[in-house]
């Protein structure tokens, strides 16, 4: 698909926020989520597919640092392998991170001094600007949150802002689903949750294999067949590298 590019560039840092409905179910799927045994990948699903729906994003990436500091991808917009290889490239998210502040790359073209690896690779994938911020839990940080735009001016200071509300939300709902016991600290615990990215993703191999499916649509088929069946993401991926279920072939039925 072809991008349409537009050089002007304005200044949207006092334009109002958009509408905050989309916002506003987020942090009540959240709050509702906190009350039981919760599919924390599907849930920050939904916050990234919020960030594109009410920002002007056209992808978005949330990765959380293991044990050794290093950020691994938790969720994303799209599970193509280019952008999975981009978001996880030395860059603004690892900046946020490590920094705990906000990372702001209006122009990756003119950004390969600072982001040598980053920059290029996000230029040639078709993307013009991009954002990073920090997942923020008290005075930690936990990883972060990329927001990648094929529009030199489609990002602007509301969309920084909005990509912090749903960074915190996520990091909530994280801190909860990581933290086994009251003196438990999220550093030692996030590999709980990134154990939950492994699985989803032997299964993502699983599915492609069998049938003629990209990454993306395999992924797809596992959080409908999750929907529709009324369990979590993380199970579902777990029956289908155990060969209990083949929800493609179920779905077929």
């Amino acid at each position: 698909m072809a991008l349409a590019f537009d050089n002007r560039r304005h200044d949207r840092s006092s334009e109002p926020l958009p509408d905050s409905i989309p916002l506003l179910r987020s942090l009540v799927r959240t709050v509702d989520s906190l009350a039981g045994d919760f599919d924390v990948v599907e849930q920050c699903q939904q916050l990234l597919e919020t960030c594109t729906e009410i920002t002007s994003a056209t992808d978005a990436g949330l990765l959380l640092a293991d044990q050794r500091g290093e950020l691994q991808v938790f969720a994303s917009t799209n599970e193509s392998l280019r952008l999975l290889e981009l978001l996880q490239r030395d860059g603004p998210s690892l900046h946020a991170y490590r920094h705990k502040t906000a990372v702001s790359v209006p122009d990756l073209r003119a950004a390969t001094d600072r982001w040598p690896g980053f920059a290029p690779a996000a230029a040639a994938a078709g993307y013009r600007c991009a954002y990073a911020v920090p997942l923020r839990l008290h005075r930690d940080s936990i990883g972060a949150l990329t927001i990648l735009a094929a529009s030199a001016t489609a990002l602007g200071q509301q969309d920084l802002r909005i990509g912090q509300i749903l960074a915190d939300i996520a990091a909530v709902g994280i801190a909860h689903h990581v933290l086994l016991a009251q003196d438990a600290t999220i550093q030692a615990q996030l590999p709980t949750a990134l154990n939950s990215r492994v699985t989803i993703e032997q299964a993502k191999g699983v599915l492609v294999e069998r049938g003629d499916l990209d990454m993306d649509q395999a992924f797809q088929l596992m959080r409908e067949h999750a929907r529709a069946t009324g369990r979590r993401l993380t199970d579902i991926a777990g029956d289908i590298v155990e060969g209990r279920i083949d929800p493609g072939a179920e779905a077929a039925d």
